[in-house]
């Protein structure tokens, strides 16, 4: 069987080559993603078998089953699977645009850019203002934005290098840390209990209409990403080929870091500070299909769905009455993955 496939379009100018080996991996995921999201719909204080949970999916569900699986369940997973999309998305831009494997949201500043700004929210600005607790995500992402354009304005020299960036971007890691620190210990004790919970990254009380809010992002950011797919494969190779090849290097690196902040920041905002899905997914669908942005992100995207809706379920369901934020179980397995790769970049 040949690996590609040519599609052409009779009625538009347009063909496309297709990974076959790709195409049926994006597949199985996909199917992987909905068995687990049915699964996880049915599991909890009140149980459903998943004949049940299709049936209420359907409207054919008791009153009971409804206010779980519709109401509770249903907000959590969905935006469990937007922002670990999201996150993976944004994970893959960075690593493609640095060229380094250790690169993601939570390592190199976007992520802490997020979380500084909704801990300031949490102990300063809203007590202050009384703004309430639904601006929260507004600032938590131009948060994310701000320190982005801080970072991208600091590596400046003549251009930006992806080795400068990454360099100021873990300082700025630390330093906003350091700061978050600060607020906590000198904030008062229910503001900073508010403010950890949020940094542990949790689904717990989704709504709908932070589903809604981050399926709008998303609809609007991915048709996007998916037309720089050609930028982001030139960013492999150096820059002097990307220029001689009529890339605009600045401009495309300047574009792609904001979508990267784009993604994460929306995702950060709305389920807090879940780390390492932006390190993991991008590595693992780079070992399942290979390096080229056209089959490599949305393999990363159903990737980062698939492990945070697990942590979700996880956290929801085996601990049960507690309920164990989904960021956990992420640093659970991203911390170690994450002193893998960088031993074996220094073995290399």
């Amino acid at each position: 069987m040949k690996r590609y496939r040519t599609f052409r379009m009779k009625s538009l100018p347009i063909s496309f080559l297709v990974d076959q080996r790709a195409l049926i991996i994006i597949i199985l995921l996909t199917v992987a993603l909905v068995a687990l999201m049915l699964i996880s719909l049915g599991s909890g204080t009140t149980k459903a078998s998943v004949g049940r949970v299709v049936a209420t999916l359907l409207g054919s569900g008791t009153t009971s089953e409804n206010f779980a699986l519709l109401t509770l369940r249903l907000p959590r997973i969905l935006l469990g699977a937007l922002v670990g999309a999201g996150l993976a998305l944004s994970g893959s831009i960075l690593q493609g645009l640095i060229r380094n494997p250790l690169a993601a949201p939570d390592v190199i500043g976007v992520s802490s850019g997020a979380s500084l700004m909704a801990v300031l929210f949490i102990s300063v600005i809203n007590p202050a203002l009384g703004l309430g607790i639904d601006y929260l995500p507004l600032f938590a992402f131009l948060g994310a934005l701000t320190v982005v354009y801080i970072m991208y304005g600091l590596a400046w020299k003549d251009g930006v290098s992806p080795f400068r960036l990454i360099l100021i971007g873990f300082g700025i890691t630390a330093l906003l840390g350091a700061i978050q620190t600060i607020l906590m210990i000198f904030g008062p004790i229910t503001t900073t209990s508010q403010s950890f919970v949020w940094l542990t990254g949790s689904l717990h009380a989704t709504k709908w209409h932070e589903v809604e809010i981050v399926s709008i992002w998303m609809l609007i950011l991915t048709p996007i990403l998916f037309g720089l797919v050609m930028a982001l494969n030139l960013q492999q190779v150096s820059d002097e080929i990307t220029v001689g090849l009529g890339g605009r290097l600045q401009l495309i690196r300047l574009g792609l870091v904001t979508m990267a902040a784009c993604l994460a920041g929306v995702s950060i905002a709305f389920a807090g500070s879940i780390g390492f899905i932006g390190l993991m997914a991008p590595h693992i669908a780079r070992k399942l299909v290979g390096t080229s942005y056209g089959q490599l992100m949305p393999t990363a995207a159903l990737i980062g769905a698939i492990l945070i809706v697990f942590a979700d379920w996880v956290g929801r369901t085996w601990f049960a009455p507690l309920d164990i934020p989904a960021g956990v179980f992420t640093a659970m397995i991203g911390a170690p993955f994450f002193v893998y790769l960088f031993i074996r970049m220094r073995n290399k």
